[in-house]
């Protein structure tokens, strides 16, 4: 027989047994919730108690729609039995199998020999915080029972998200329950196969199926380091509110014991924090107990006002070294404690901090400031600009800290410009008065001065600056493309009458670097305790290449110097005064080009000497996602600025290689100096690595694999060897340590392979 979809009922759940049905040539009409939808090629009633849809049967009730041969539906009980071709639809999931019987109402049934598909949220593999591709997991089960609206057990089941025809990966289970409504599944005795080889086995493990978090033991991970041997840890995270959650984490480490990590997380609309803590009770090579906090908050008052805290603190010197292997946090010497009040309403800013640290060197103690409170004010009347910095810090020392002056200091820079502008140009000229005054204690000697003391002192220096500028464009065109070039001249003058400094302590201030920023700053010195003496121009000139078409700058290049007409009278204690009427001529250049290359370079070179000071340039070539090449070069003379002398060249690079591997490393190389410092004091002038990144990575798409060596050096003990590896399983579970974050900081530009999209691979 011919299908003839003409054959369309809705039968009302509460009419049905009347068995009234809609005439053939009725449209269908939409169906509420307690309405039954059957069409086939042939439809019977009996009775009006049963009915059999035969030939391509379906029913649609309540977002649930069931497929087969043959339908035989007994309205009286609503039981289906389904025959032949059996498919069950909900929610985009299905289920397919040769026969069904269920409750309607109830959805309440079962199905032998069943094949599942079920369609998955945006995930990103492994993680739980980023959006990522969506897909669909499959598996099969000896028998499916339908327990619910929202819940299927599947026995002796296996489960997958590789495609059909990729059996790569399984989790069997005896048991696994499936529930829609919390996109988790639970399964019981269930292992993972890997190429048809168990790899984990565990009596019970729940697991989402969609981007949900959910309370549960997460994978466990593993990797090995030379200074702490084997490393596993065997996470839990708890889901303790949908704005609060903990994550508690025994860790293993063959060399010292087992260390016991715990982070949590709450996220409120007016208040929001992290905690981290870490404990090792009686680490095994004699270093007894070790732990490092972490405590992070910030709170929303209303009003304008806010605050918050950042308390860090480890155990010992060597803890980073030890137990990290992160370069970011294994170079860390100074961990802050310290709590801030904020205000803010547009025209005055009020920051009150408390602040100290703990050093991991053994030399550089930072002052302690206690408190240091700041108000700035901004006032705009039009053709005037006022402008109003205040500061008053209580500065002290630390325990350990070698002694030194103490004190107070309070600072008023009271200024005024007048902003004159057109479209072409513009001049700023700018006038105020910097007050300073010292209250001092402890040890007053001033040890850049023997024989003589720091003084409690008054300071006041006026402050004169004139700032201009000018804009050209033009238009032009380079084979089919329109760009606009500029260019924009600037002068930038500064004159600061001299002040005699130098029985006034130097509590947070030091000699800026020289770059495009501070080549138009009115004083030399960060901080407020050294004020220059100034009768300076600073001149620079940029020139942009627009795309006319996109509004993109795809190049844009500066060169600048500043001159002076005086001598240097103020300086930084122990760094002697400028004998040059000139700065070293700076240049900087920015490329953006069509062929996916992106250079940035800067450049300082010596007009006196003919020598180059410092020489930086980066370059990334990424034509697409997971190809990347990114090369750097950096060089520094040895002067005020570095004491240590720079060579180094750093090279990190994806690419693919054969098939869906793909090739990952880095190389940071210092030509002069390896820049690590034993106990806090630089080694000698020798040629040595930085820190080395190798590995490679897998994509099968329903699983990824990393393997990663790393060498890195420490600032506070010798270098460290880190050897990470990684299986991801699609949506289940990532078995070893992730190298992802390491990966994401040493090569820029770095994508997960399990994010970049099928056709590029």
């Amino acid at each position: 027989m011919q299908k003839n979809r003409s054959y369309a009922f809705m039968l009302a759940l509460v009419s049905a047994i009347s068995g009234q049905a809609r005439a053939e040539g009725t449209e269908e009409q939409a169906a509420d919730p307690g309405t039954t939808t059957v069409e086939a090629q042939r439809l019977e009633i009996h009775l009006d108690k049963k009915m059999s849809a035969i030939g391509d049967a379906e029913l649609h009730r309540a977002g649930n729609a069931i497929f087969g041969d043959r339908i035989d539906y007994d309205m009286l009980n609503e039981e289906l039995h389904v025959t032949g071709n059996t498919r069950v639809e909900q929610g985009g999931n299905t289920i397919t199998g040769p026969e069904l019987r269920m409750k309607l109402e109830q959805r309440e049934g079962e199905m032998r020999e069943a094949v599942f598909t079920l369609h998955r949220s945006p995930k990103v593999s492994g993680t739980a915080d980023k959006p990522g591709p969506s897909g669909a997991s499959r598996g099969y089960a000896t028998l499916l029972t339908f327990d619910g609206p929202d819940k299927e057990t599947l026995h002796e089941a296996r489960y997958t998200t590789c495609p059909a025809g990729q059996d790569d990966w399984f989790l069997r289970a005896k048991e696994l329950e499936l529930d829609h409504y919390t996109e988790t599944g639970t399964a019981t005795h269930a292992s993972v196969e890997f190429k048809g080889v168990p790899i984990l086995y565990t009596p019970w493990i729940d697991f989402p199926f969609s981007n949900q978090r959910k309370s549960g033991f997460l994978s466990p991970t593993w990797a090995t380091t030379s200074r702490s041997g084997i490393d596993i840890s065997l996470p839990y995270y708890w889901n303790i509110a949908p704005n609060m959650d903990a994550t508690i984490t025994p860790r293993y480490i063959s060399k010292r014991g087992t260390q016991l990590q715990g982070e949590f997380r709450y996220l409120e609309g007016d208040y929001w924090g992290e905690d981290h803590l870490e404990y090792l009770p009686n680490d095994s090579t004699g270093s007894g107990n070790r732990f490092y906090a972490n405590l992070k908050h910030t709170q929303i008052f209303g009003n304008g006002w806010s605050g918050g805290f950042n308390y860090e603190r480890v155990s010992d010197n060597q803890y980073f070294s030890d137990l990290t292997t992160h370069i970011i946090t294994t170079s860390r010497v100074n961990l802050p404690q310290q709590a801030q009040l904020n205000y803010g309403d547009g025209t005055w800013n009020f920051n009150g901090l408390v602040q100290q640290f703990q050093t991991l060197d053994g030399i550089s103690y930072p002052y302690q400031r206690l408190p240091q409170l700041t108000l700035t004010g901004v006032k705009d009347w039009d053709t005037f600009y006022g402008n109003l910095y205040t500061q008053f810090v209580r500065f002290d020392r630390s325990s350990n800290a070698p002694s030194g002056v103490t004190g107070n200091r309070a600072t008023a820079y009271p200024s005024i410009s007048m902003p004159l502008g057109r479209s072409y140009a513009y001049i700023t000229p700018k006038f105020g008065v910097h007050f300073t005054k010292y209250d001092l204690s402890g040890n007053l000697a001033n040890p850049f001065r023997p024989g003589e003391n720091y003084q409690s002192d008054n300071r006041s220096v006026p402050i004169f600056s004139v700032d201009s500028g000018m804009y050209f464009d033009r238009d032009f065109k380079v084979v089919r493309n329109n760009y606009t070039q500029t260019l924009e001249p600037r002068l930038f003058y500064v004159y600061i009458p001299h002040r005699d400094q130098s029985q006034l302590p130097v509590f947070d201030s030091g000699l800026a670097d020289l770059n495009m920023s501070t080549l138009f700053s009115e004083n030399q010195f960060s901080g407020n305790d050294r004020i220059n003496d100034a009768n300076q121009v600073s001149l620079a000139v940029t020139s942009r290449l627009i795309d006319a078409k996109t509004g993109m700058q795809r190049l844009a290049a500066t060169i600048g110097q500043r001159f002076y007409f005086s001598d240097q009278k103020v300086t930084i204690p122990g760094i002697a005064p400028r004998s040059k009427n000139s700065t070293d001529l700076l240049a900087t250049v920015t490329a953006r080009l069509l062929s996916h290359w992106n250079i940035d370079a800067a450049w300082l070179y010596n007009t006196d000497s003919d020598e180059t000071e410092r020489a930086n340039i980066s370059a990334r070539y990424q034509p697409e996602a997971g190809k990347v090449l990114n090369l750097g070069y950096r060089y520094t003379t040895l002067s005020i600025f570095t004491p240590t002398p720079i060579n180094q060249i750093d090279f990190s690079a994806q690419w693919p290689l054969n098939g869906n591997w793909y090739g990952l490393g880095r190389i940071n190389y210092s030509f002069l100096n390896n820049n690590i410092l034993n106990n806090g004091i630089p080694t000698n002038n020798q040629r040595g690595m930085i820190e080395a990144v190798a590995g490679a990575e897998y994509d099968a798409g329903c699983w990824q694999a990393r393997a990663v060596m790393q060498r890195v050096a420490t600032a506070t003990a010798n270098a460290n060897y880190a050897l990470f590896f990684q299986l991801e399983l699609g949506g289940l579970a990532s078995i070893g340590t992730s190298p992802l974050s390491l990966l994401t900081r040493s090569i820029p530009g770095y994508k997960s392979s399990a994010l970049i999209p099928n056709p590029l691979q």
